[in-house]
């Protein structure tokens, strides 16, 4: 019986915006890998400020915490680099899937990794230098390394072939799934929550860490833009921790006529994060650059209109049920939230469209792709 790790170091458990897309890929795709399999072992490997998993496995898996604070992203580096490798090898696996990027250096076993975007080199100007140096040497290497490379769209796939010369043949795209809590909710339970926070009017939503990437300032500016015109009355709600690069944003609300109107709520916990998307009117996700996009996927299957991006991955998970618009339009972005908020219609087809879109990801369908890549690569050469 083969013995599979899986380097989860990225799951994070905490509220903080660390605890996002990467982090529950790699919690959703776990737990369907374990319960989707047979004839295989799991040693899981997580940071040091996971005591347990944020699920329970269906069969025995072994848990690996890690003794050293690889909650930090310096010290994860270094523990997969330097330390990972002695793990591999005492525990005798026969394969490791990595869920972020990079495979060790030097490692005794066959690899998987998952490639979430090249943002990094796509976007360059929206990442710190090291961390842009850093993610390219090693994700470089890590292609290469690697037998099989799982991106999380055929955006992002391109990207690995054409950026980093990957071998075509290895590059599979393994699309995220839908989690179960986002569904529509009936119009007593959005009462009860909107009562609950204490709000009472009607509200454009943004989910997402707040970083230069995401064009939040955009979007404030097209919110000034609706409200001057008198096509929307209701509020601007930030969704998502603090990232990095604020000063725009920061600037931007700071400088905005109608700043008393804008809410910044910070990182929401899960079990809200559902009622958020259900209380709103609509959710915009004006992001620059995407290796999936998972505010636009649970948007869509909590039944709420949405207006993204037209780049990168963002176009394959909003399909035909959303509104799309170039990532640093101010005209046109309000333009396409002026034509969805002033139109009932409109937002009752999105609703419906948007619902059929975001049943097409699965993740139990994901899982059971991946562990037909994990055989592939553990066949006999």
């Amino acid at each position: 019986m083969a013995t599979i790790g899986l380097n989860a170091l990225v799951l994070r458990t905490d509220a903080s915006y660390r605890n996002a897309g990467p982090s529950r890929y790699t919690r959703n795709l776990v737990e369907q890998i374990i319960a989707a399999s047979t004839g295989l072992d799991f040693t899981v490997f997580v940071n040091d400020q996971v005591s347990e998993l944020p699920f329970t496995p269906t069969r025995p898996i072994q848990l690996r915490r890690t003794r050293a604070s690889t909650s930090r992203t310096g010290i994860r580096i270094l523990w997969e680099h330097f330390v990972a490798p002695w793990h591999i090898a005492i525990s005798r696996l026969d394969l490791v899937h990595s869920m972020l990027n990079v495979v060790p250096v030097a490692s005794p076993t066959k690899h998987v990794v998952t490639i979430h975007d090249l943002s990094f080199m796509q976007v360059a100007a929206t990442h710190p230098p090291l961390r842009r140096w850093y993610l390219t040497a090693a994700t470089w290497l890590s292609v290469r390394r690697a037998s099989a490379v799982l991106a999380d769209s055929i955006a992002t796939r391109d990207d690995v072939i054409k950026l980093l010369g990957a071998d075509p043949q290895k590059v599979h795209v393994l699309y995220p799934g839908t989690e179960p809590d986002f569904h529509p909710r009936s119009c007593n339970e959005i009462d009860a929550f909107r009562h609950n926070i204490g709000q009472h009017r009607p509200f454009i939503l943004f989910v997402g860490t707040l970083e230069p990437r995401k064009n939040v300032d955009v979007l404030v500016h097209a919110f000034e833009s609706i409200i001057r015109n008198r096509a929307f009355d209701g509020d601007l709600v930030l969704a998502g921790g603090r990232g990095w690069g604020m000063d725009a944003i920061d600037s931007a609300i700071a400088q905005s006529p109608v700043r008393d109107r804008i809410q910044e709520i910070g990182y929401v916990n899960e079990g809200d994060l559902p009622f958020w998307y259900n209380s709103a009117d609509l959710v915009v996700y004006p992001s620059s650059f995407e290796g999936f996009g998972f505010p636009v996927l649970e948007a869509m299957a909590s039944g709420t209109p949405v207006i993204t991006s037209n780049r990168s991955s963002l176009p394959e998970v909003i399909g035909k049920a959303g509104l799309m618009t170039q990532p640093r339009d101010v005209a046109q972005l309000a333009a396409a939230m002026t034509s969805v908020l002033t139109s009932p219609q409109r937002r009752e087809a999105m609703r419906r469209q948007g619902l059929v879109q975001a049943n097409r990801f699965d993740w139990s369908i994901a899982a059971k792709k991946c562990l037909d890549i994990y055989q592939h690569v553990l066949e006999p050469r």
